[in-house]
């Protein structure tokens, strides 16, 4: 009994990590590009999720948009006014979505 113990456990965590292909972050901290290839890999309530960006002088991740039934739409429909008013923003540079697939 105190063998099989050890070895039940060892198989259920085994066969747990196959079937979660979420990846656990450690610290209180992760990097756009970990957040960014977390939602390639996941929708959210079966909808792709939008990344705000704005074109400056680096690319800049701004907002992750989600939890819309089109969520494209609602990115697209918040950077249109700062798009066609540049007085609207403070750093230079044209506002985009895109769909994380």
């Amino acid at each position: 009994m105190k063998r099989i113990l050890p070895i039940a456990v060892t198989a259920m965590i085994a066969g747990c990590s196959l079937d979660f292909p979420v990846a656990i972050t450690y610290g209180d901290s992760i990097t756009e590009a970990e957040l960014e290839s977390f939602f390639r890999k996941h929708k959210v309530e079966n909808h792709y999720v939008v990344a705000l960006k704005k074109r400056s002088i680096v690319d800049v991740y701004l907002v992750t948009v989600h939890g819309y039934p089109n969520n494209l739409s609602v990115c697209e429909d918040l950077i249109a006014p700062y798009n066609k008013d540049a007085s609207r923003s403070t750093i230079p540079g044209d506002y985009y979505c895109e769909e994380l697939r």
